[in-house]
């Protein structure tokens, strides 16, 4: 039976006999087993049926306290989202785009992300990225757990970096500035793709690869208290107490030449 919910039980003058003797009521003769048996399935219907419409009135409670936070979404791990899904997303930004992570590798490999970063540019939208800092404390921790230290975190970091700031650097003075880069050090615990007032928030897990780890869609609600309000609040906290812009005299410090495979 559903926990927390009691059943009927028939009345004290009712009950039931685990031999073959009917049922009996106080002070009259025994009826039918046709009609006890009936009456008992009449209970469990009732139990049952009440049983779910108390469920269900769970479960509606608990949506709701989730869209009051502004979860609109939510993947298992972030692999669950289609590749295409955050080109597209990119794409759409009309006024912002911010990417807090680490390597930012998937965007890089993606060969949809070059034209719609460019076309997102140079259409005025603010664009973000915070890479781990490679040679920050951060990114040395992340390396010994994502893939159990298989991959080379600062070697990705690196490279990825490395290519975006190329992708800057071929653009317009008058589009570039709309593209910032930080490299941060600080917990990576999560991971935020912010377009416009969306946001996809992975929570990084240490024994996990960031592909596998969960992610929620999160929007926009009234309060200070929603977790749109809280990520907004980690983002910000990251952006000016631990981060630092890349900047054409520091570049080669975090991401020297030839980190991406190419030379200029």
């Amino acid at each position: 039976m559903y926990r927390g919910f009691t059943p009927p039980t028939p009345p004290a003058s009712r009950w039931i006999n685990s031999s073959s003797t009917p049922i009996t009521l106080l002070g009259q003769e025994p009826k039918n087993d046709l009609l006890s048996v009936g009456s008992f399935v009449f209970y469990l219907l009732l139990a049952g049926v009440a049983g779910v419409a108390l469920w269900i009135g769970r479960v509606v409670r608990l949506d709701q306290r989730f869209l009051r936070f502004g979860v609109t979404n939510f993947y298992a791990n972030r692999k669950q989202v289609p590749n295409d899904h955050w080109v597209t997303w990119l794409k759409q930004a009309k006024r912002r785009c911010i990417l807090l992570g680490q390597a930012h590798g998937e965007w890089c490999y993606d060969p949809g992300f070059r034209p719609a970063l460019v076309d997102r540019l140079t259409n005025r939208v603010q664009i973000e990225m915070f890479f781990l800092k490679p040679e920050g404390l951060a990114a040395r921790l992340r390396q010994t757990e994502d893939s159990i230290g298989q991959r080379n975190t600062k070697q990705r970091i690196q490279r990825s970096l490395r290519e975006v700031w190329r992708i800057r650097s071929s653009l317009e003075p008058s589009v570039r500035g709309y593209l910032k880069l930080y490299v941060y050090d600080a917990t990576p615990s999560l991971g935020v793709t912010w377009i416009d007032d969306v946001m996809l928030v992975t929570h990084y897990l240490a024994s996990r690869t960031n592909l596998t780890s969960p992610a929620l869609v999160v929007e926009p609600r009234p309060g200070s208290d929603t977790l749109y309000a809280v990520y907004e609040q980690n983002v910000d906290g990251i952006r000016a107490s631990f981060s630092e812009e890349v900047t054409n005299d520091n570049i080669e410090t975090f991401a020297p030449e030839g980190t991406d495979g190419q030379t200029a």
